[in-house]
């Protein structure tokens, strides 16, 4: 079979060209040909190329991203749970969260890098299943030392079985004047005080960072180097709002976990607002390990590069008439050579000689890290993500703390009011700036406006809480506790855990019903009740008795800290944290594309990693631990369990609000610095020069006023090819 394909271009001719595929094209190029098809190794079926587009891809990314994001936040909704379960101080925690960002660090150069001139969909692929991996290992400890000692005690089922330990119901509840309470300090195999949860933690955490790096550093590039410039901001809006919705999911279902017991086949005697109530804080992760890898099979199905025009170019190659109109619309002529164009076969040479190499990489570090702009923008991330960590990380502890929220409350309340702010920033920027083509001056600005709304937020948190209810025994001015009186000198309550009570009509919280010299208790109701309490102080009680008519020994005690009602200060917290959010997510879209438009393609993945090192090694490494450490500062009341300090029971909310809020502050104020420097530097980029190359193009072949077509001179080719 002989094929003769002669293109000519003149002012006046018309162009023709008859395209026969040769039947004797070998099975190597019949490969090649897949490799831009959607599908499995040689399983390419035709009904599923009708997903081979940017929105089949922007689907899946963007459905991954949510799953990726609600990973996260579920973490993040369950950190507290965890922390009591396994006595695990926050600064502990902020040490195994790094887990992921240290992977980051390791290993984001490296896999861009080379990732970034491979097959990105596959490589995104094993990526993803590296984050399902990393949710199983996360729920790991759960199978191995189960719900623990504490929990099973407060279950209907196991009251008896612990009732001769240290955890006995009855010695931590009641003042015993007979003899001193004794604590046994027996080895539990409940895990609790053991490395192994922690290093489980930070291992699950550390395979979570390669799917991370992995997801940023190539699906965006991916993204933007398989669209139109100007659909690039429309489009990775899309991306964000998706996983926007993330954090909203995996606040939900961690709300729903954590209302379930963590041993959900027994029956427990505690409410889900005893501070003592432990939810199935592992159960989430089981059904987030499983989502992430079927997306993982769904996006390895993807090609190394989405077809573009792969209507007009099928056509061509199935033997139809290639019209002058055909012609402009795909703008590039089509040649052929044994069947396969000869753009494909360029192309396919130029990868080979693109292909990233050891011997390059210094060279190519070295050209990012003199880019002064892309460095500028890097760093203002750095600093304000820095500043964010502790709301990142601790916002549900922070809820619990300043507004008397439960784990799960605070769970559901943050996840509707995120999704709301940051898909309407998110949706609403990419829109703009993909429909108007702001300057790069005015694009820029904004961030630094954003960054100025976020201090003036962070600053406005200092003054946003609920007041506390009074802590019987707590000393406002150096901030101690003096728990013991001449009511309950006697009650042998000094080896007892945090375990607070609640006289409502006054709104007095004694730290255990036991300090609060009581002597009888109603187990069989829930939440528990207690009575003939001898520390109520007389003047309350003498109210009490006119209010209700009750006697000083008939007042009754509930189980739980008193919580005051303070919905405006929590509505306006809401309120505020929306705003910040929707403003943050629409600068986050010119952030982005200063870091794709200030370098060269061939380096768009790199930059992406050299971004994500730099996030992980000099924010969300530090950041955590830095607020972590903070946060126990302030710490009240620790668990001490056999001489041994576990988590923190109670904060000292001022202290604790009024430091996170003024160094985020601080830490912000440097990233709106350094959102300066990029106005300056980058006002005159290029962000849609290709649209513009583009038109260029278009215009090439322009009618003139006469209606006649007017084709600008363009060399003759010819191409001979024979089998």
């Amino acid at each position: 079979v002989t094929v003769t394909s002669v293109v000519q271009w003149s002012d006046v001719d018309v162009c023709v060209v008859v395209a026969v595929q040769t039947q004797t094209s070998g099975r190597s190029e019949r490969m090649k040909g897949d490799e831009g098809m959607c599908g499995l190794g040689p399983w390419r079926p035709s009904w599923l190329q009708r997903f081979n587009s940017t929105k089949g891809f922007l689907v899946v990314y963007g459905l991954l991203g949510t799953i990726q994001a609600m990973s996260y936040i579920y973490f993040v909704a369950t950190l507290t749970t965890l922390e009591k379960r396994f006595k695990i101080d926050s600064r502990t925690t902020g040490l195994m969260m790094s887990g992921n960002e240290i992977s980051q660090v390791m290993l984001s150069l490296v896999l861009s890098y080379y990732g970034g001139q491979r097959n990105r969909p596959l490589w995104i692929a094993w990526g993803v299943a590296c984050s399902a991996t990393s949710c199983y290992i996360l729920a790991l400890p759960h199978f191995l030392y189960g719900p623990g000692e504490a929990a099973l005690a407060l279950t209907k089922e196991y009251i008896h079985t612990f009732n001769s330990s240290s955890i006995s119901k009855e010695q931590a509840a009641l003042c015993l004047r007979e003899e001193e309470g004794t604590s046994k300090c027996e080895p539990s195999g409940g895990g609790e005080f053991s490395h192994i949860p922690a290093l489980l933690v930070f291992l699950s955490q550390f395979v979570l960072g390669i799917g991370t790096t992995l997801y940023y550093a190539l699906g965006q590039t991916y993204l933007d180097d398989n669209t139109k410039k100007s659909k690039t901001p429309l489009f990775l809006s899309l991306t964000m709002s998706l996983r926007t919705i993330g954090p909203a999911i995996g606040f939900i279902v961690g709300y729903g976990c954590l209302r379930i017991y963590i041993a959900p086949t027994l029956t427990p005697i505690i409410t889900n607002k005893d501070p003592r109530w432990l939810g199935a804080w592992w159960l989430g992760w089981i059904i987030l390990g499983t989502a992430m890898l079927l997306f993982a099979l769904l996006m390895a199905m993807f090609p190394k590069k989405l077809q573009a025009n792969k209507n007009k170019v099928n056509s061509v190659k199935n033997g139809d008439i290639l019209t002058l109109e055909t012609v402009r619309q795909t703008e590039k002529p089509v040649e052929f050579k044994n069947g396969i164009s000869k753009e494909k076969l360029v192309e396919a040479d130029d990868e080979k000689e693109n292909l990233p190499t050891l011997k390059e990489f210094p060279s190519a570090l070295s050209r990012l890290l003199r880019n002064k702009l892309l460095m500028a923008n890097i760093l203002a991330g750095v600093f304000y993500i820095l500043g964010g960590s502790a709301y990142i990380t601790f916002i549900t502890k922070y809820l619990e703390i300043q507004f008397h929220q439960t784990a799960a409350g605070a769970s559901f309340i943050i996840g509707p009011t995120a999704i709301l702010s940051m898909t309407s920033g998110f949706l609403i920027s990419g829109a703009v700036i993909s429909k108007f083509k702001p300057r790069p001056l005015y694009l820029l600005s904004w961030n630094v406006i954003v960054g100025i709304s976020f201090i003036a937020g962070e600053i406005s948190f200092i003054f946003l809480s609920c007041e506390d209810s009074n802590m019987v025994g707590f000393r406002r001015g150096d901030q101690g506790l003096n728990l013991v009186d001449e009511c309950n000198r006697d009650c042998g309550c000094g080896s007892l855990k945090f375990n607070p009570v609640c006289l409502e009509p006054a709104e007095l919280t004694f730290y255990t019903a036991c300090h609060a010299g009581c002597q009888q208790a109603n187990y069989s109701i829930t939440p528990i009740t207690y009575t003939n309490c001898s520390c109520i102080p007389d003047s309350i009680a003498a109210i009490a008795s006119i209010n209700s008519g009750l006697r000083k020994d008939e007042l009754t005690l509930k189980t739980g800290a008193c919580r005051s009602n303070c919905y405006y200060n929590f509505i306006v917290f809401l309120a505020i944290t929306m705003v910040m959010h929707s403003f943050g997510s629409s600068g986050k879209i010119g952030n982005m594309l200063v870091n794709y438009r200030a370098v060269d393609k061939v380096d768009k993945s790199f930059a992406q990693g050299l971004g994500l090192l730099m996030v992980s090694l000099f924010a969300f490494i530090p950041g955590p631990i830095l607020f972590g450490a903070m946060i126990d500062s302030t710490c009240l009341v620790w668990d001490k369990t056999c001489g041994r300090r576990g988590n923190c029971w109670l904060y000292h909310k001022d202290n604790l609000r009024f430091i996170l809020n003024v160094t985020a502050a601080c830490l912000t104020l440097i990233g709106v610095l350094f959102d300066v420097l990029v106005c300056y530097l980058g006002r005159n980029l290029a962000l849609y020069e290709d649209d513009d190359d583009e038109d260029s193009n278009k215009n090439s072949v322009n009618p003139s006023a006469n209606g006649k077509s007017d084709m600008r001179p363009m060399p003759e080719k010819t191409e001979k090819s024979e089998t």
